[in-house]
């Protein structure tokens, strides 16, 4: 008889499994099943989330059965496959890309459903960190169309609280994404999640619960870094909180959830007010501290073996990066190369068509010159010709001696009248010809002029195209040599000695812990925190203060007052452990 099943799906912020799995299967049975399927090897950050069916948020039990759960019982059962404990720094901690990437799209999805609070200005950066992780390097030509309209950039409690467009939104995003030039996925994504372990929300459960003494409303967080104590309308600002290195027991009994303190006998009294609910932070309180505890002793055998694979695979990736950065570079030469080839190209066609306009010129001064020439032939003709009238004149008037006065001094004008003629003509033809001469000079100069410049344009787009093609052979060959390079060094084997830490080195440690808090401080290099001191200013004026939420208030205030996460933490941390016990009953 075929074994009984019951369905089960895991979805996380990748993808979405459905399992059949034994009606007696515990726990323990589908979490390995899920992290095997998801081939996740840093196991001690996750859980299975899952609604029960007070509809209240629970973590999956590993020893329990699952057909014993207080789930909502449907056909299928949902669970969600999520971050239960979360790095302290990101930086240090995190092995696996795969890790990574869930991490960076389970903070993604939550400051975007406003699970977790994101100021706008970080709001804006964060959203260009996750287009240079979608889109890669930013690109104007693509970018002219529009490319983040169609996706979830910033989260509406931002988009709502200022007088701003989507366009609007957009450009101040694309002004980040150019920053962000030849970062990697994974380069990008660590640097989003630098920036979101720094918000005062990260990676914080919050429960509602009430203090022993007034019954007070109150929200009590837990978290990689302590436990925090905050007024029921404000997540950012804890009034009370401790460091888990002060404390030496967490308890639950029923409804009350029990913190005890090294060095006495004072301990924390909270009341729960959800069933299970003193279980379920207990569950956490014990998780995070165990956490805590093992960030500060000797990696086990299996993480060092995870952190020298990492670094063998981060040196082939920076190794990788630095050929295609050799590869960037020498395309954007050769790019440069070609654009200014084309651009002296250009300045070659329009001087060549000056040259051709002045061609046009000379050939108009040379029909000029032939018309001239015409005029000098008819003017040289009339001059035969009246010289010709002229000796017939002076045949007839010696021929006519013995006429009358009158008839003689009429002919000696006329011929007079043509000696003038015939001089008026010369000196048009010499000033013609003179003429003529300097314009065949002219013209002259200017064909040589042109076959001059029409050499040099000639012998410049010669040597320009014989540079670019030495470049992309020089490029071609590099390419080569690289990638043959990279393939005699991949064919040798990495061998790494594990380390493992003496005695001696355990003696050094001393037994006091010191509260990571101290010497946190939220960091980001100079040139950035600049840009968005100046993004801070600019959605100041743009702020709508009648849709503005409470908790850009107080963020605004804290800002005002020089606070952030880790400064609050160290002044609601100043005072001894009973002082602050009293606090937290007077709140």
């Amino acid at each position: 008889m075929p074994e009984k099943r019951m369905s089960v799906k895991v979805r996380s912020v990748e993808s979405e499994l459905e399992f059949a799995i034994p009606l007696n299967a515990t726990g323990k049975d589908l979490f390995d099943k899920v992290l095997q399927t998801n081939g996740i090897r840093e196991i001690w950050y996750f859980g299975l989330e899952y609604t029960d069916k007070y509809n209240n948020t629970a973590w999956l039990d590993e020893k329990k059965k699952i057909k014993d759960l207080d789930i909502k019982k449907e056909d299928v059962l949902d669970f969600r496959f999520r971050f239960k404990f979360f790095p302290e720094n990101v930086v240090d901690e995190v092995i696996q890309d795969s890790t990574l990437r869930l991490l960076y799209g389970q903070i993604k999805k939550d400051i975007l459903t406003e699970l977790l609070y994101c100021p706008p200005e970080k709001g804006v950066l964060l959203a260009s960190y996750a287009a240079q992780v979608k889109y890669g390097d930013y690109d104007e030509e693509y970018s002219r169309s529009g490319y983040l309209s169609n996706d979830n950039i910033l989260p509406k409690r931002i988009i709502n609280g200022h007088k701003l467009s989507r366009q609007e939104w957009e450009e101040k995003i694309s002004l980040f994404h150019q920053k962000h030039t030849g970062m990697s996925k994974e380069e990008t994504m660590l640097e989003y999640l630098k920036v979101a372990q720094d918000l005062e929300t990260y990676g914080i459960s919050y429960f509602e619960v009430k203090n022993s003494g007034k019954k007070t409303d109150i929200l009590f967080g837990i978290d990689a870094l302590g436990v925090n104590m905050y007024p029921k309308d404000n997540q950012l600002n804890p009034t009370v909180s401790y460091a888990w290195s002060e404390i030496r027991k967490v308890d639950y009994k029923k409804t009350k959830f029990i913190v005890k303190f090294k060095g006495g006998k004072e301990q924390l009294n909270v009341l729960t007010t959800k069933p299970k609910q003193s279980k379920r932070m207990y569950d956490l309180a014990t998780g995070n501290y165990s956490m805590y505890m093992r960030r500060r002793e000797p990696d086990t055998l299996e993480v060092q073996q995870m952190k020298s694979q990492r670094e063998d695979e981060m040196a082939r990736k920076a190794k990788e990066k630095a050929i295609l950065n050799k590869e960037i570079a020498a395309r954007m030469e050769s790019e440069r190369q070609r654009k200014e080839f084309e651009a002296r190209l250009k300045d070659m066609e329009e001087r060549m068509k000056v040259r051709d306009d002045e061609l046009d010129n000379a050939n108009s001064k040379i029909s000029e010159m032939e018309r001239q020439l015409n005029e000098i032939r008819e003017a040289k003709e009339s001059i035969e010709k009246h010289e010709s009238e002229l000796e017939e004149m002076i045949r007839e008037m010696q021929i006519a001696k013995n006429l009358e006065k009158e008839e003689w001094e009429r002919m000696e004008e006329e011929v007079r009248l043509k000696q003038e003629e015939i001089q008026r003509i010369q000196m048009l033809v010499e000033v013609k010809e003179e003429e003529s001469k300097a314009l065949q000079e002219e013209v002259q100069e200017a064909r040589t002029r042109m076959e001059e410049e029409t050499a040099r344009l000639q012998e410049e787009v010669m040597l320009a195209r014989a540079r670019m093609e030495e470049n992309e052979a020089l490029l071609q060959a590099s390419m080569n040599g690289d990638a043959q390079s990279e393939r005699t060094s991949s064919g040798k084997t990495s061998r790494r000695t594990s380390y493992t830490i003496s005695r001696e080195d355990l003696e050094d440690m001393g037994p006091e812990i010191i509260d990571p808090v101290e010497e946190r401080e939220v960091t980001m290099e100079a040139d950035m925190m600049e840009s968005l001191e100046a993004l801070e200013e600019t959605l100041a004026q743009t702020r709508d203060e009648e849709a503005e939420n409470p908790m850009d208030q107080f963020h605004r205030e804290n800002v005002q007052q020089g606070r952030d996460k880790y400064k609050t933490l160290r002044e609601v941390r100043l005072g001894n452990t009973k002082r602050r016990i009293d606090k937290f009953e007077s709140m």
